[in-house]
């Protein structure tokens, strides 16, 4: 006789005063589901991947998209490395999107290939592609990468594949623009030079 998984306890379905709603479910694996909607911030996605790499908690897969300017929905499959340092039961992921960026080491990334083209999607947007060897911090590590040079995700998929870690983004340039030529040449280059046999 099999059962299904206990839910984990029901937290915010409802928009909150902050104007956002999120949860946490479990998957059939065991991890958990955390979905997050309504009103985030800019670089509320930068703050809770710091926060979940300073945990240690990886993320599995997922999917994330700005549906207006301050509007995202978000549903993120997140996975404790180590079962001692943070219960899903207890986990709030509110005061990381709200906060400041967590200061974690960022972690040594391993490109193994990489796409860049433009898109017509989001008004004009850079369509960038990238797997690599998956760890904690993946995301946190990229995201970092593109804020360097000006580019921030307005829609992101996340897939886990054993230990290969397949990203997907749509880039917008400050203030949602389309991004400058100069920046996608010079965030180009920077991957361009992550490769293997190229550092």
């Amino acid at each position: 006789m099999t059962t299904e998984p206990k839910a984990y306890p029901a937290k915010h379905p409802e928009p909150d005063s902050m104007g956002i709603s999120w949860g946490i479910t479990p998957s059939p694996s065991g991890a958990g589901i955390l979905k997050l909607s309504g009103d985030l911030k800019p670089g509320w996605l930068g703050k809770l991947s710091s926060h979940l790499s300073h945990q240690k908690i990886n993320i599995l897969r997922g999917t994330a998209r700005k549906s207006a300017p301050l509007c995202w929905d978000a549903s993120l499959e997140i996975e404790e490395k180590h079962k001692k340092t943070v219960s899903f039961q207890e986990f709030n992921p509110l005061p990381a999107v709200m906060g400041s960026v967590v200061q974690v080491d960022l972690p040594q990334l391993k490109i193994s290939d990489f796409q860049l083209e433009h898109s017509t999607l989001h008004g004009g947007s850079i369509y960038t592609e990238i797997s690599g060897k998956d760890c904690i911090g993946f995301l946190y590590g990229v995201l970092r990468i593109f804020s360097f040079y000006s580019l921030f995700p307005t829609e992101l998929e996340i897939a886990t594949n054993g230990m290969l870690a397949h990203d997907r983004f749509w880039l917008k340039g400050t203030g949602a623009s389309v991004p400058a030529k100069e920046d996608v040449t010079a965030l180009y280059e920077r991957l361009e030079m992550m490769l293997p046999g190229k550092a």
